[in-house]
Order: C-alpha cells, then sequence, then structure tokens
C-alpha cells in the first residue's frame, strides 16, 4: 500500500515494491437532468493512468463512441453538481485537454491530457477533493460529474464497480433530446415524429441499440461486457517488437470463439494474440500497432462501416508503414457487397475489389503469387467453401478458381503503399469454413 510518505519524498526509493492505490471515481452524467434513470458509473481507476487513458475508460463505460471533441475541468467546489448552465461556467482551477501543447504559451492552469497523470490531480494539494468534470460534445454538452469516493488495491486496468442507466445516445441532442427519446419509448401511442426517433436509436445511431429502450431496457447495462472492454484498453504487456497478432472483432458472435478455436489456437502457438472488441480499445491499439504487431486481422464487417472511418484511417496508416492487415473469419459469410466495395473504394484503401463467385471448389495455388517460394512450398491445393473476390492483380491472388472463375481469387495478398522500404500488406481470406489449408495461409500471411 502506498503510504503518504511514499508517493512523496521517498517515492523514488519505494517505488519498487510499492504501488500507488486506485482512485474509486463515481460518475454521474447530467444529474441535473437525468433523474428517472440516473446514468452513473463507478470505476476503479490506476492512479498513474492519464487523463488521456480516463478519456477512453469513460467513453467504454458510458457506450460512447469518441465522435466529438472533450475536455476535462477541474472545479472550485466539492460538491457533486456540474454548471447551472453551459453559458455561465465559471471558474474552474484546471482545464486538461488533449489539444493543449505543453511549453505552447498555455494558461499556467492548462494541462495537456496525455501527460496530465490522475494521482497529480487527485492528490494535488490545491486539487485533491475537488470535484471534477468531464465534457464531452461541446454541442450536445454531456457533463459527466466526477467525485473521489475512495481508494482500491492497485491495477494496471479501469474497472467498473457498479452504476445505472442505459448509456446516452451520440447526437440525440444532449439531456433534453435523451429525455424526449425515453418519453417516445414510454408512450403507448407514439407520433410519427417519435417513432422516427425510435427508429433511429435502433438502427441509424452511432451507438445504435437494436433492443431499445422500452420498458425496463432504459435501466439495462452489461458491466461484465463493458468491463473486458476496459481490459483491452491495456497496452503495458506488449513488448514493443512488433511480434504479437491483433484481432479486430467490433461485431463479435457469441459463437466466434467456438467456431475459430482451432485457428486461433494455431495464432497462439506462434505468439501473442490480443483482442479487441470496443471501437475505443480498438483505436488506441491501431494507433500504436507498427510497435506492437506483426499483422492485424480485421474478423467482421462491422469495422467497415463508416462509424468506425478514424479507426480505419490508422489501419491504412500502420499498411502504409510497413504492416500487414488481413480481412476475413466473419466478412465472407456476413458482409453485404455494397458496404464491402464502397468501404475498399472509397474509405481511403483506393482498392477495386468487388465480389465474385461464392461456392465449393478445389482451388489451385497460383504460380504468380507473390509469397516468398517457402511459404509457396507450405501451401497446396485444396477445396473450400469460399466467397472469391474480382479485380485483383494476377500477382496479388495467392489461390486461383477454375475455369471462368479463375480472374478471381478467394484469398488475396497485396502489396500496398508506395514506399518500398514500408511495404504493407492488405490480405483477404474468403474461406466461410476455414479449412486446414487457409489455416496454413493465415500463418504465412502473418509471417510464419
Amino acid at each position: 500500500m502506498a503510504t503518504t510518505e511514499c508517493a512523496t519524498k521517498d517515492w523514488q526509493t519505494h517505488k519498487k515494491s510499492c504501488k500507488r492505490q486506485n482512485f474509486i471515481l463515481r460518475v454521474d452524467l447530467c444529474p441535473r437532468y437525468l433523474i428517472n434513470p440516473r446514468v452513473t458509473r463507478t470505476l476503479s481507476c490506476p492512479a498513474t493512468a492519464t487523463f488521456a487513458d480516463l478519456h477512453d475508460a469513460l467513453q467504454i463505460s458510458f457506450g460512447w463512441k469518441n465522435c466529438h471533441l472533450h475536455e476535462f475541468e477541474v472545479l472550485s467546489h466539492s460538491e457533486f453538481i456540474g454548471y447551472k448552465s453551459s453559458f455561465s461556467p465559471g471558474a474552474a482551477l484546471l482545464l486538461i485537454s488533449p489539444d493543449i501543447l505543453e511549453g505552447k504559451n498555455q494558461e499556467e492552469k492548462d494541462k495537456c491530457s496525455s501527460n496530465t497523470v490522475l494521482y497529480q490531480i487527485l492528490d494535488g494539494e490545491l486539487t485533491r477533493g475537488k470535484t471534477m468534470l468531464y465534457r464531452y460534445d461541446f454541442g450536445d454538452d454531456w457533463e459527466h460529474i466526477m467525485v473521489c469516493g475512495g481508494r482500491a488495491d492497485p491495477s494496471v486496468n479501469f474497472e467498473l464497480l457498479g452504476g445505472e442507466g442505459h448509456g446516452c445516445a451520440e447526437d440525440v441532442g444532449g439531456p433534453s433530446g435523451w429525455i424526449k427519446l425515453l418519453e417516445a419509448y414510454d408512450s403507448n401511442n407514439p407520433t410519427k415524429d417519435q417513432r422516427q426517433t425510435i427508429d433511429w436509436f435502433e438502427e441509424e445511431a452511432h451507438n445504435k441499440d437494436s433492443y431499445g429502450l422500452r420498458g425496463a431496457a432504459k435501466y439495462t447495462w452489461d458491466k461484465e461486457k463493458l468491463n473486458i472492454a476496459l481490459k483491452e484498453l491495456d497496452t503495458s504487456s506488449l513488448s514493443g517488437d512488433a511480434l504479437s497478432i491483433l484481432l479486430v472483432s467490433l461485431g463479435k458472435e457469441y459463437w466466434f470463439d467456438g467456431m475459430y478455436v482451432d485457428v486461433i489456437a494455431k495464432l497462439r502457438s506462434k505468439t501473442t494474440v490480443r483482442e479487441v472488441t470496443d471501437s475505443i480499445s480498438a483505436m488506441k491499439h491501431v494507433r500504436n500497432a507498427i510497435q506492437n504487431y506483426l499483422a492485424i486481422i480485421v474478423t467482421d464487417a462491422v469495422f467497415m462501416l463508416p462509424t468506425y472511418l478514424a479507426i480505419n484511417r490508422e489501419l491504412i496508416e500502420y499498411v502504409k508503414s510497413g504492416g500487414t492487415v488481413i480481412f476475413g473469419f466473419m466478412i465472407a459469410n456476413l458482409a453485404e457487397p455494397p458496404t464491402f466495395e464502397k468501404y475498399f473504394s472509397s474509405s481511403g484503401w483506393g482498392l477495386n475489389w468487388k465480389f465474385g463467385t461464392y461456392t465449393r471448389d478445389t482451388y489451385e495455388v497460383n504460380s504468380q503469387a507473390h509469397l516468398t517460394k517457402s511459404c509457396k512450398a507450405t501451401l497446396e491445393s485444396y477445396g473450400m467453401k469460399a466467397l472469391s473476390l474480382k479485380n485483383a492483380k494476377p500477382e496479388d491472388r495467392v489461390y486461383a478458381g477454375p475455369g471462368s472463375a479463375r480472374n478471381q481469387s478467394p484469398a488475396i495478398f497485396a502489396k500496398y503503399g508506395r514506399n518500398e522500404t514500408k511495404q504493407g500488406y492488405v490480405g483477404w481470406l474468403g474461406d466461410v469454413n476455414v479449412e486446414e489449408g487457409t489455416t496454413k495461409l493465415l500463418l504465412a500471411m502473418c509471417g510464419f
């Protein structure tokens, strides 16, 4: 346990054997307005986490999708309330923002979130015990009021200890818009506008919920699922030698692990495999992927939706820097042709890949494929039920089909980027069942 002495003048002496305790933060979303139900979360937070890390944890905990700007403020009082109005905020002791650059003529009370650690504020002489405010989306103005409610055993992960209320919708119009949405669900005879709002939330919102908010649903939230996503934020165990594999599974189905248990076991026999299932943790890992990951495997078509455009940009930069991205697993089963084709042609990839045949056949290794000779030697012709793609270059097609399908391929490994010293690759695996031959090819694409 870290004592006061440990945490101050004697910290350098004791830090190897003594860790700072976590802070327990009680977070209440717009408590002046959201009353039935309240939307709250209680988080155990590593003391050495930065405010940038806390931003990620709050995004996951409340179900946000990181679509808007944010900032933190340390207020001058210790009450569990926010500002009466966004137009009359009053004085804040500190402003902590991702847009503030250290040493760039900012005010003394302005801090950069990436360089400011929780214990510096929560244990600071002037700021200890003060109420903090996390403001997200300056248009809808979501105020998350935070107070420290105690300490907990040290950990490397954020953890949700409790809470209440379904997370609010992005772009719903702030607290008043959320209340109107709840009223629409409570209505026995919703108006045309209310029905349209309900349809928007269930089908189009960035953080949509197809189950809706009728009855008890507005009180529900999945603590276990959110804690899994919070654990995914941790990158401390990554070695930095770019030897691990990252699975990006943003639309993961309950049957995924059972269906692909053998191929994932083969990957784990070769190296460390990490998986992210939330867009916030995915962004954190993909942004620093070139330092940590030999390859990234996108496992489902949810990633191709416009909602995840920002992560996709980081993925493209990873490939341009010499990384390998492979699209496979559930994508061939679940992707819709218009979404798939628009994703590769218009989202930054610049690839004209289109759906071809979807059939079971025996496919032969393409002698022109630019895999290494040793990789080609491990591959052989085999039968698979697969979705082939059209318009790939001849040398990018690892396997070729019979007859008229010879210009299509169920497996593609394409060079990407113009920097020859940092050549990246984009792969496609259209085998819907992941046969043994496809597992061999996946390992080869990953560099094993």
